[in-house]
């Protein structure tokens, strides 16, 4: 008669209940297993996010939209032409007549080229606020590099007036200015008309500062752990009730 025990009996059953996975510790390792790859998840959201904040606030706060993108120097209007009797002047609007740095009168000839040196050059020695300067003088606060010999009163000419970081230019020609009126951006307007509807924005473009860099460089690191992160969890795929490699 053969040993019961060689025919699967109660200590066979014990012995292969051994290597079976205990359901309740299966269900405490998926839940440990979840909850593990979502605070990897939340990690690298927040990762993502306190480097796209280093990249960007700090450029918007500094310069606004120019934080972003690059953006072109802008300087505010001025005219040339006789706004007093006949003499010619350069009218600057008042509210950023403390911020203008210098004056450059050139002559351009038949090709359209000018004069590189200047027939008359004024510039910034200490603070005023000039809105008539008439050609040839030379304004409260203003010095002369080139002196004007005489008023123009026939050819092309070019007014350019430094702001610092870039110039306004103004071209114009004597003869086709009237007195009472100034020539600017277009055509020959009355100097009231100038002096209300000219454009007084002044904003410099500027480098961003070492600290900005810094943040930028290091918001993007940030963002690039987070992103791989993310993408090493996404290919990892949730967990499985049981692994591959188990069958019953």
């Amino acid at each position: 008669m053969s040993d019961p025990s060689d025919s699967g009996g109660p200590d066979a059953v014990e012995t292969s209940d051994e290597f079976a996975e205990d359901p309740a510790l299966s269900l405490a390792g998926d839940s440990d297993g979840g909850a593990r790859q979502r605070r990897l998840g939340w990690i690298a959201f927040g990762l993502v996010a306190v480097g796209v904040v280093a990249m960007v606030v700090p450029g918007l706060l500094r310069d606004g939209i120019c934080g972003l993108f690059s953006c072109a120097d802008v300087t505010p209007e001025v005219a040339v032409g006789r706004p007093i009797g006949t003499d010619l002047a350069v009218v600057v609007p008042e509210e950023v007549a403390g911020d203008l740095l210098s004056l450059r009168l050139v002559e351009l000839n038949e090709e359209g080229d000018q004069n590189s040196s200047g027939e008359w050059i004024v510039f910034r020695t200490s603070d005023s606020e000039p809105t008539y300067i008439p050609l040839g003088e030379v304004p409260e606060g203003f010095d002369t590099r080139t002196p004007l010999e005489s008023q123009p009163e026939s050819g092309v000419w070019v007014m350019e007036a430094s702001w610092g970081c870039a110039a306004t230019l103004v071209r114009f020609s004597p003869v086709d200015v009237d007195p009472g009126f100034v020539v600017s951006s277009g055509a020959a307007v009355t100097v009231d008309d100038f002096n209300d509807n000219a454009r007084t924005d002044l904003h410099c473009s500027s480098a961003a500062p070492t600290w900005q860099r810094i943040l930028f460089f290091g918001g993007l690191a940030l963002v690039s752990a987070g992103a791989i992160m993310g993408l090493v969890l996404a290919f990892r795929g949730p967990i499985k009730d049981d692994p591959e490699w188990y069958g019953p």
